[in-house]
């Protein structure tokens, strides 16, 4: 927010309606400004996010499942382009989920096939998941039966993705799973939300619009 034209009370606020799924519409229209300046908060505040995102290390019981988006029922079994995998991570104690990672693949890892296989989870588990964790159980595509509740969130994610947001391009896909692990582990107290993105906020430099809209995040080790 350094240097910002936008006045620190709009910042604020919309710091309040990212918890909230907010899209980039519906905050111009909350914070009265233009779409690019709405869009372009909503960015800078998902950017924020993304250093500790990179830095997160699952641990203890590990349940780690995927899918690809862009995947339609009536598509065949084989990659297009537009096709991007995402793996989903989370802390368990049972069936409960203490806490979750969505990270955007390599399409170059997944093959041809659109059924993710052992292998990406494997690469998701060597750098998102801590070295001395205790267990890591890893489920065929969306974990479907076996693990509900995890496909769940990811499931959620790609909705939220399609519905809402009308689609998402590789792009900026991995800021917006960003966006969505930290609203889901932060669920629980809207004021710790709110503290955890003020810190975000004021330890990373200012990102531009010309850096934001010229880069595509990718899991680093793809």
């Amino acid at each position: 927010m350094h240097g910002t034209r936008t006045p620190l009370r709009l910042w604020f606020r919309a710091m309040q309606w990212l918890g909230e799924e907010t899209t980039s519409v519906e905050l111009a229209e909350i914070l009265g400004v233009t779409y690019k300046t709405a869009w372009l908060i909503g960015h800078k505040l998902r950017d924020a996010l993304s250093p500790e995102a990179d830095e997160q290390k699952l641990r203890g019981s590990v349940a780690v499942t995927g899918g690809i988006y862009g995947w339609r029922c009536f598509s065949s079994l084989v990659n297009e382009p537009t096709d991007q995998p995402i793996v989903i991570g989370a802390e368990i104690d049972g069936e409960d989920i203490l806490a979750v990672k969505m990270v955007q693949m390599d399409l170059r890892l997944a093959g041809q096939s659109r059924l993710l296989t052992r292998y990406v989870y494997d690469v998701f588990s060597e750098h998102h998941v801590e070295a001395d964790f205790k267990t890591v159980k890893t489920f065929a595509y969306r974990g479907m039966k076996s693990h509900k509740p995890l496909s769940a969130v990811l499931m959620h994610a790609m909705r939220w993705f399609d519905h809402t947001l009308q689609g998402l391009g590789p792009k900026h896909l991995q800021a917006y799973l960003i966006h969505q692990s930290f609203v889901y582990n932060f669920s629980g107290s809207r004021l710790l939300m709110m503290n955890h993105l003020l810190l975000a906020c004021s330890s990373i430099k200012c990102v531009t619009y010309r850096e934001l809209t010229r880069r595509k995040r990718l899991h680093r080790a793809a």
